[in-house]
């Protein structure tokens, strides 16, 4: 059940914060393997398509304006989906707002373990699904690596809210996460005062 207020058995008992943002240490662990993870999907989209196809493009302006609009609009979409998930499960208006680089969607709800997974995950699992559809749609090589780099992006944009659900199943079965932005706020009955 989703709460628009912490429960009376929740308060005080906060067990967690995860600050994806802010903490320097966990942004640092966050963007290395963001790297890392972009550098092994471009070697292994080089296994499937000739490298040469990123430059033997008929068009490069609608190449690189296609990348570029597809490269933007993973991140806002994949917060917009973040957003309308934190509406239809709670009720509760979400904010979209920049925090640091990257535009994050927060809610005021307290969303159980299951549900704040789904928030996190399914927009990922979305936008590869159908990115995945286009990269086996696209007409040559040239736009399949388009199409490939924009799932990279996705892909690597999706490694904080990863590693925030990674996280949660291992906290109590009871908890109840509070999504404010890059923050998640983390509160279990279970634990003592």
């Amino acid at each position: 059940m989703v709460y628009k207020k912490l429960p009376e058995a929740y308060k005080g008992k906060q067990i967690s914060r995860i600050e994806l943002e802010r903490s320097k240490i966990l942004s640092r662990l966050i963007k290395t393997i963001q790297a890392i993870l972009a550098v092994l999907l471009l070697a292994a989209g080089c296994l499937f398509m000739p490298p040469a196809e990123l430059t033997n493009m008929p068009d490069p302006f609608e190449h690189l304006v296609a990348l570029m609009l597809g490269m933007l609009s993973v991140s806002v979409v994949h917060e917009l989906g973040r957003g309308l998930l934190m509406r239809l499960f709670s009720g509760v208006k979400p904010t979209l707002r920049f925090a640091g680089a990257y535009l994050h969607a927060g809610c005021d709800a307290y969303f159980p373990r299951k549900k704040e997974q789904i928030i996190n995950l399914l927009p990922i699992l979305l936008l590869t699904v159908i990115l995945i559809i286009l990269l086996l749609s696209a007409p040559d090589s040239s736009w399949r690596w388009m199409v490939w780099i924009v799932m990279i992006v996705n892909l690597c944009f999706a490694v904080g809210n990863i590693y925030a659900s990674v996280r949660f199943t291992q906290m109590p079965a009871d908890i109840l996460v509070q999504n404010v932005g890059p923050t998640y706020l983390v509160y279990s009955a279970a634990v003592e005062e």
